[in-house]
């Protein structure tokens, strides 16, 4: 499966409740804006969650292996 592009200015840090409400590791992901009809159809498709599912789960997979 091929990676996750990143775009935009990287990662940053605020203080949104569910993240900072949370007593363990947390991470938030932004996958995309149903304001955008094209990104918004691709994440409201089966085929589009089971592509971003995949790609989460491997990121984590590997990020747990120290890649």
């Amino acid at each position: 499966v091929k990676g996750i592009s990143k775009s935009g200015n990287g990662a940053g840090q605020a203080g949104f409740y569910v993240l900072v409400g949370a007593f363990m590791p947390a991470v938030l992901l932004e996958l995309g804006f149903i304001s955008n009809p094209d990104e918004e159809k691709y994440l409201a498709s089966e085929a589009g969650q089971n592509e971003l599912v995949q790609k989460i789960a491997d990121s984590i997979d590997r990020y747990s292996k120290g890649e």
